[in-house]
């Protein structure tokens, strides 16, 4: 099906940019802007054409659903992950903390390993988790 679409989103494409070459030089006809149009139309033709050869927009959505980890499960990524706000939605709950440098393997794997500080829906536990964290006697000394 998708084969039948590209011939016709090709032959639009030429016909809107006719037009447009047209109308523009309905006032000034000249060789080298119907030449310079003409070589634009190719370029974008064999364009369209190469990359529906190569299949390359079909490849970059396939590529997203077949993540895998190395022990061969699938990955599913519902939503690209931004850090920043992870970051700052979490030290908006839970204020400023101080972790001692006996228990940062302990707060780099909460944060980075655990589903609550990696899915946005969860990470008021996640804040609730690194300020438990944080009370222990073991992360205060330092």
């Amino acid at each position: 099906m998708r084969a039948l679409r590209t011939p016709v989103l090709v032959t639009g494409l030429v016909l809107l940019i006719c037009t447009t070459v047209h109308s523009n030089a309905i006032g000034n006809k000249s060789e080298k802007d119907e030449k310079f149009w003409f070589r634009r139309i190719m370029d974008i033709m064999s364009k369209v054409e190469n990359s529906v050869d190569d299949g390359s927009a079909q490849s970059t959505s396939k590529d997203s659903h077949n993540l895998t980890t190395k022990t061969g499960e699938r990955i599913l990524e519902v939503f690209p992950r931004d850090l920043r706000k992870k970051e700052r939605i979490i030290q908006h709950l839970t204020g400023r903390l101080y972790f001692g440098p006996k228990c940062r393997k302990h707060v780099y794997r909460l944060y980075h390993n655990t589903r609550d500080c990696t899915i946005p829906a969860y990470y008021k536990r996640c804040a609730r988790l690194l300020t438990r964290l944080a009370g222990t006697p073991r992360c205060q000394e330092g």
